[in-house]
């Protein structure tokens, strides 16, 4: 579904960062839900983050991988715990996918 236009200001808004993940493990009377422990570099430091990932990924899948991240989201509660920000992924109705980065780059590197 193709979404409203918005201007340049509003994208600008949006802090797209380099996320390393430290620690994964799936939460407690969860099926889907993976909490991580991201580090977003200088800026943020580390996070935690959960994403309805384990339907495609095992929190083993994830530790030590760097991804896209949305560092500035308004925190949201998901079972009854905090989440710091979102994962970016691919969401085609036949494939769900992430980014993998390069691992060489720096923690917390900005995204444009």
């Amino acid at each position: 579904m193709k979404k409203a236009i918005i201007n340049f200001v509003d994208f600008e808004k949006l802090d797209l960062r380099v996320g390393e993940v430290k620690e994964a493990s799936m939460i407690e009377g969860s099926k889907n839900i993976i909490k991580m422990m991201v580090d977003l570099g200088e800026d943020y430091g580390t996070v935690e983050i959960l994403s309805g990932l384990a339907k495609y990924y095992t929190p083993e899948d994830l530790i030590g991988n760097k991804y896209i991240f949305l560092a500035n989201l308004e925190s949201k509660k998901i079972m009854g715990k905090d989440s710091n920000g979102m994962i970016m992924v691919a969401d085609d109705p036949e494939k769900f996918a992430l980014f993998p980065l390069d691992k060489n780059l720096k923690n917390g590197t900005v995204i444009r």
